[in-house]
């Protein structure tokens, strides 16, 4: 072997030798980077978990809502109603008196 074909093979070596780290360091962020999208995709799915608790809260509390004040209307309406039949007993018997 030659001078210059030993040269040629050595640069070779530290080419493949440099190669190999950068494979290494590439894998290396990969791998964290795997990491992390598999982290941020739990937190996700807890997020849209406590999303979906939320959204079932706020159906409750409308619920409830909407169930009061349609019971404070047909408390009101009762007493309305009441109060016109009261007023046309009296009416009922005033008719009769005369």
């Amino acid at each position: 072997m030659t001078r210059e074909e030993e040269l040629d093979l050595l640069k070779l070596e530290y080419h493949i030798h440099k190669l190999m780290e950068l494979v290494e360091k590439q894998q290396n962020e990969i791998a964290s980077l795997r990491a992390e999208l598999a982290a941020k995709n739990e937190k996700i799915v807890q997020q849209d978990q406590a999303l979906d608790i939320a959204e079932t809260k706020n159906k409750t509390l409308l619920t409830s809502r909407v169930i009061i004040a349609n019971e404070a209307e047909a408390h009101q309406s009762k007493h309305r109603l009441e109060g016109l039949i009261r007023e046309i007993d009296r009416c009922i018997a005033l008719l009769q008196t005369e």
